[in-house]
């Protein structure tokens, strides 16, 4: 009854926004998570339409968001002022996923204080852009590396698109297999971390 419950209350907040592609089991999986906080900080890597149900969601909480598209981050943040959002810059891209990914040293951002100092409750990977190997691509690979940095305990980490081969490969080497939790199918497949 509680799944069913929290399945309706997500598909009614789900359809007061428009443009979010997240199906509702990954949403249920996440916002549930979420709930698990009285007042949850949660880390987007990834801002888009999807942005301020993510923040009604956590209206008890603060949640923010990284974006590394200029014109992305101007366009969502002139439609929605309220958003706690933040330009980041990412270290190389997808073409170097192999290589970088025993050099943590070379993965890390520099991300603002407001965020590399907070222990965060619920991480998102669901940026930057990943969907092509190719040089102007930064690919997840530090987001997923900085979300094995800066979970705190007891917190959630998902990544969204991981049946992609660098999602896949930088979630097991730095999420940890002994954090995984599941797999679940949406419009593409999320793993659920909990450390």
């Amino acid at each position: 009854m509680f799944h069913l419950r929290a399945l309706l209350r997500v598909l009614r907040v789900r359809n007061s926004f428009d443009g979010i592609q997240l199906r509702p089991a990954e949403l249920l999986k996440i916002t549930h998570a979420v709930s698990e906080f009285e007042s949850c900080n949660m880390l987007v890597f990834g801002l888009g339409y999807d942005s301020p149900f993510w923040s009604r969601v956590n209206g008890r909480g603060r949640t923010v968001f990284l974006e590394d598209s200029e014109p992305w981050y101007e366009r969502i943040c002139s439609i929605h002022p309220e958003l706690e959002a933040h330009k980041v810059t990412y270290p190389g891209n997808i073409t170097q996923w192999e290589d970088l990914l025993d050099k943590p040293e070379r993965l890390a951002m520099d991300l603002p204080e407001e965020v590399s100092g907070t222990d965060w409750d619920v991480i998102l990977v669901d940026g930057p852009q990943g969907n092509t190997i190719s040089p102007e691509i930064p690919g997840r690979m530090s987001s997923i590396y900085e979300a094995s940095r800066l979970i705190g305990k007891n917190g959630w980490v998902f990544v969204h698109d991981a049946e992609r081969v660098v999602e896949t490969s930088y979630s097991r080497h730095y999420l940890g297999s002994e954090n995984f939790v599941e797999r679940v199918r949406g419009r593409a497949l999320l793993l659920i971390y909990r450390f």
